[in-house]
């Protein structure tokens, strides 16, 4: 029993150690050496939305600090409108000789080979939207599981879908894909000062102070994430 304390010990002392390297690197000239696959979940199918110039603004921070983002936006013609109608059977519940629709499989390969998550998720009665459920249901925990994820909420009013974050939390948990602490929220969403000129969150606003911490924890715990499921994988 001593010996397999020790053994556990030695284990998480290395881990720790791995996550202090991860924590210092920083990206060159040309982005990270390693980037981050980062998959965006856009959980609004409204036809007059503001979660689009949401994701666009997440999105634009998470590649300039060198990682990759791809989207999965229900509205994207790229899926053929298959998830703007309700889920009718998920993906993992297609037998091996069934034929997966296209737009699903090609959805399936993407958040399987995600490092991690943001949702971009309005509030809708105080809590998550449907379109987001509707989306990520479709794929089991066997895909989310072991990477992290992050929170950004929005809504019309003065308290960012904060409600709906919380939520989020026991949902995104509940997948596998554990949420960071820092969460974004942007209130009053729909108002002319939320964007500046070139359509992004004023760098001085709270906002986009929200968003970079929030992106700064989802990239150190997605790294450290990465790490243990590429030390798994040589066990």
């Amino acid at each position: 029993e001593k010996k397999m304390l020790r053994g556990s010990r030695n284990i998480i002392i290395s881990k720790i150690k791995h996550c202090r390297w991860l924590s210092s690197i920083k990206p060159n000239s040309e982005g990270y050496n390693d980037p981050l696959e980062i998959v965006m979940f856009v959980g609004s199918s409204r036809k007059k939305r503001i979660g689009g110039k949401v994701a666009d603004c997440i999105g634009h921070e998470i590649k300039k600090r060198g990682h990759k983002l791809k989207i999965l936006d229900p509205r994207d013609e790229a899926h053929e409108g298959f998830f703007m109608t309700l889920m009718e059977k998920a993906y993992f519940h297609y037998g091996k000789e069934e034929e997966v629709p296209p737009p699903l499989e090609a959805a399936a390969q993407i958040v399987r080979a995600a490092d991690a998550y943001v949702v971009v998720c309005p509030e809708y009665n105080h809590t998550i939207s449907p379109a987001l459920t509707n989306t990520m249901n479709f794929f089991g925990g066997s895909m989310y599981k072991n990477k992290a994820s992050g929170i950004a909420t929005y809504s019309a009013g003065m308290w960012g879908g904060s409600r709906c974050g919380v939520a989020l939390r026991a949902y995104l948990a509940e997948l596998g894909c554990l949420p960071v602490s820092a969460t974004m929220q942007l209130s009053g969403a729909w108002k002319k000062d939320t964007f500046d000129s070139n359509g992004l969150f004023p760098e001085s606003s709270t906002t986009n102070m929200l968003q970079n911490r929030m992106i700064d924890q989802l990239v150190w715990t997605a790294e450290a994430l990465r790490e243990a499921r590429r030390g798994d994988e040589e066990n």
